[in-house]
């Protein structure tokens, strides 16, 4: 029987007296000239022994698994809205080695939608804000505003660990929380055909593409009217009544939703999620170029006809609505000049309208978006630029609905523009296509111009609708 100093394997250790040695089995452990205090590992049973000079004795001083303490629950946690904070409790435990390292990691999506913290057991996602996570998914380090990532939650001894992962779903896109009236999609339609045109109002670089058709071709219909998953589209010139509807994420034709509570166009149309509001018009020939002082109201999710909401305080026809979820501006117009009134509802509330305050100046033919803070509005024929009947504006005006008061100006977009639609996602507001002059002389437009609601400034181009188009709407929602 060779010595156990001959068969040791090279790699050895001072262990009290005597030295470890390194054997594949226990039968290859020595029986003789074995002295006190030799050690051995034995690696099939991941074991120590120690000897007493005749034989030898197990150590146990296997390396133990760590293990939950508190283990994290679930397997999906979801982040309700941009500005609350996701906590989850996550502990490990080790009962032979007491300095864990914690090697917990996000996927690599999660830099992109959250902050991550941890202070001992207590793990804090902070989620970007709505404008952090779609300037992220513009520069194409994320796919779309409605997403996912994984989260791992490990501890290692250094030789074993214990983990779990966790989905932590964020979804920014609008349909619910803070913003319910549209969504990253934008929906248009415009006279010339039965094409609902789409497009993201997050991407920098686009062509608008064919969504579905409306079953007739109408001018001067009313749009921007959203839950974030349903959009409408109302009326239109040549004596038409009907509501139509799409789910935005689902390209497809428009489904009848109900009718209107006239003949009617040229409405100034809102939403805060729950009901769409329209507001104002003209039903040809009888007050076409007068206006209407009716308010009407459906509810998104329900289909069927319009109930009457009240009335505004002056009449109006081609003005533009906004919303900011408790309230609705209903803006300029003509009756039969063009008008600066701003008239404001509640949306929970039916009755008249009260005035609110003025635009910058009388406009009519332009359009509007609005998110929880402010309002801005686009565009039009106006009595400023060029003279009256025959100027269009390029100013964004804004205001604030919670606080009465007149507009003041936010900024300026690209083109001199009209008859264009106007939609938004809550951070951002875009508008497309229109014209330069009422009868199209001046040229039509194809251009996608969008501006941040954060801050005032100017708007810049972002892509361009399938082919240039004019006398039309705008909604959003979400694309998924």
């Amino acid at each position: 029987m060779p010595s156990l100093k001959s068969i040791r394997q090279g790699v050895t250790t001072q262990l009290g007296v005597g030295f470890v040695a390194i054997y594949d089995s226990v039968g290859e452990l020595p029986i003789t000239n074995i002295n006190q205090g030799d050690g051995a590992y034995v690696k099939s049973v991941n074991g120590y022994y120690i000897s007493d000079g005749i034989g030898w004795r197990s150590t146990t001083l296997a390396n133990k698994d760590p293990y939950w303490e508190i283990e994290p629950s679930g397997t999906d946690r979801e982040i309700v809205d941009s500005a609350t904070p996701l906590i989850v409790i996550a502990k490990a435990n080790d009962s032979d080695n007491p300095n864990l390292v914690n090697q917990s990691v996000g996927s690599d999506s999660a830099q992109y939608m959250v902050d991550v913290t941890n202070d001992s057991s207590v793990f804090t996602f902070t989620p970007k804000t709505k404008l952090q996570i779609a300037e992220a998914v513009a520069a194409g380090n994320l796919t779309d505003s409605n997403g996912d990532f994984v989260y791992t939650f490990k501890w290692s001894d250094g030789i074993n660990f214990v983990n779990k992962d966790v989905t932590i779903i964020y979804n920014t896109a609008s349909g619910g929380g803070a913003f319910s009236w549209g969504g990253d999609r934008a929906l248009s339609i415009f006279y010339g055909n039965t094409q609902i045109d789409y497009w993201s109002i997050l991407v920098t670089s686009q062509t608008g593409a064919d969504f579905g058709d409306m079953s007739y071709n109408q001018y001067y219909m009313g749009a921007d009217i959203s839950n974030g998953s349903r959009c409408c589209f109302t009326g239109g010139h040549s004596n038409n009544d009907s509501i139509s509807y799409v789910t935005s994420s689902t390209t497809s034709n428009a489904t009848d939703f109900g009718d209107m509570t006239r003949n009617n166009f040229g409405t100034a149309n809102a939403s805060n999620g729950t009901r769409g509001v329209m507001a104002g018009g003209a039903n040809p020939p009888n007050d076409v170029g007068q206006g209407w002082n009716g308010i009407e109201y459906i509810t998104i999710a329900t289909t069927g006809d319009g109930t009457t909401f009240g009335n505004l305080a002056a009449s109006r026809e081609h003005g533009a609505g906004a919303s900011d979820g408790t309230y609705m501006g209903i803006c300029g117009g003509q009756n039969p000049v063009k008008m600066n009134n701003i008239d404001r509802i509640t949306f929970d509330t039916t009755g008249n309208a009260t005035d609110f305050g003025d635009l910058l100046f009388a406009r009519r033919f332009f359009a509007g978006h609005g998110n929880g803070n402010r309002v801005t509005m686009v565009g039009g024929e106006d009595d400023y630029n060029g003279g009256v009947g025959t100027g269009v504006g390029n100013d964004i005006d804004t205001f604030v609905l919670a606080t009465p008061g007149n507009a003041t100006l936010f900024g300026q977009v690209g083109n001199f523009t009209q008859e264009h639609g106007c939609t938004g996602n809550g951070d951002y507001a875009a508008m497309c296509g229109g014209s330069l002059a009422y009868d199209g002389g001046g040229g039509t437009y194809s251009t996608i111009t969008r501006w941040s609601m954060a801050t005032t400034g100017n708007g810049s181009d972002i892509g361009n609708l399938a082919f240039a188009r004019k006398i039309g709407g705008a909604t959003s929602g979400s694309p998924s």
